[in-house]
């Protein structure tokens, strides 16, 4: 397993300098940021689908497939395959049952406690999401494969490849660990503009910091996958039936 939990990045390929770490970390940011929009324009553009309900699971399969491409592209850079950055089946039920937990003990915090005493149906982020389902079990059904096509596309970007290409970039330091895990989150929370806010500031810490902390504890992406998947299948359906 190429990336492993300690204070120094993992011993890459002699080749691989500086640069093209940099070069990695760019390019596979670029080309995913162009995976996510054409995955938007396709549907609205050349098939003349409106974004919202159903149509959000064609964007997830087409997200997936091109996030996927775009970061096998960039890790070639740095001679890297999927499994080196933690795309594995090693351990997949103890991380999947570990990424269940916590999305299980975030829905409850947030749903119970946090939402209701926040806004509750007039929050930015329940607004937006709600606007997203539309008002029929289709649209349920199609932000549910959203949450799973989506969050391995997600996850492999921001963990298996922004956070890792970052983290060597950076070098050995606890510094650089810190810094790599900041950025990870902000760019994770500022994806989530579209949510406003409230939005922002929960993506960023269950999204953003938690599942890259959780990257770190576990070395795999199974956990985060799950944790990630499983919270937006079980908001979805509780904005649904709630809200």
């Amino acid at each position: 397993m190429f990336w492993q939990y300690n204070n120094s990045p993992p011993a890459a390929p002699r080749s691989v300098t500086k640069w093209r770490w940099a070069a990695a970390l760019i390019l596979g940011t670029v080309l995913w940021l162009a995976a996510v929009i054409t995955s938007e324009i396709i549907p609205q553009v050349f098939l003349g689908l409106e974004l919202q309900g159903a149509t959000y699971a064609l964007v997830g399969v087409i997200r997936a497939i091109l996030g996927f491409a775009a970061v096998m592209i960039a890790l070639r850079l740095i001679q890297l395959r999927i499994r080196d950055v933690g795309l594995v089946s090693a351990h997949w039920r103890s991380d999947a049952l570990i990424g269940a937990a916590i999305a299980l003990v975030f829905t409850l915090v947030q749903f119970v406690i946090i939402i209701p005493n926040t806004g509750g149906a007039a929050r930015s982020d329940i607004v937006a999401n709600a606007a997203q389902i539309g008002d029929s079990a289709w649209g349920v059904f199609g932000l549910i494969v959203l949450a799973w096509t989506g969050a391995f596309s997600e996850e492999l970007f921001f963990r298996g490849h922004f956070f890792t290409t970052l983290r060597n970039l950076l070098g050995r330091s606890g510094i650089a660990l810190a810094v790599a895990v900041m950025a990870t989150v902000a760019l994770f929370a500022a994806g989530h503009g579209y949510q406003g806010w409230v939005g922002v500031v929960d993506t960023g810490f269950y999204g953003g910091l938690t599942l890259t902390l959780l990257y770190v504890w576990r070395g795999r992406l199974t956990a985060c996958i799950v944790a990630h998947a499983l919270w937006n299948t079980l908001a979805t359906i509780a904005i649904y039936l709630w809200y």
